[in-house]
């Protein structure tokens, strides 16, 4: 009997109509999905900005320059984080840009800050990159810390 029901229902406007509120659904879905990627890009953006450098920071990145070292490595990626984070959205490091540093906001400049302050007194270097680029837009951008001699290769 119900099979009587969808019969007397089936038709082409029917099965337009199916399909226009199928795609709607499916619409609605996408969007609530893009909604909470950006909320939670939104929230890493945030805790990203707030975030201080630990206490024991120092102590972290001898731990970090050891093991490297060990490898054989001379320098090890101490932070990555989206370039449209920067203030100029990365074009500095792009470009080339010795004042890069100055386009760093939040968790970034702190680190550069502490950077300065206790590891550029101790000898070593920083070497900042974008390290992809998505549609030919500039991607994360990683600092890294370096202990390499002065002018070698």
């Amino acid at each position: 009997m119900a099979e009587q029901g969808f019969l007397s229902r089936f038709s082409a406007p029917e099965i337009r109509a199916w399909m226009q509120r199928q795609r709607e659904a499916k619409l609605d879905e996408e969007g609530r999905e893009r909604e909470r990627q950006r909320d939670e890009r939104e929230a890493l953006r945030r805790a990203f900005q707030d975030r201080d450098i630990p206490p024991d920071a120092l102590e972290r990145l001898m731990l970090m320059v050891r093991r490297a070292a060990a490898d054989g490595e001379n320098e090890v990626m101490v932070l990555h984080f989206p370039s449209a984070w920067m203030k100029d959205s990365g074009r500095s490091i792009t470009s080339g840009q010795d004042d890069w540093a100055l386009y760093l906001d939040g968790f970034a400049a702190k680190a550069h800050a502490f950077y300065r302050r206790e590891l550029e007194p101790r000898g070593f270097d920083l070497r900042v990159a974008i390290l992809d680029y998505t549609d030919g837009m500039p991607g994360d951008v990683g600092i890294f810390l370096s202990w390499k001699e002065a002018g070698a290769g």
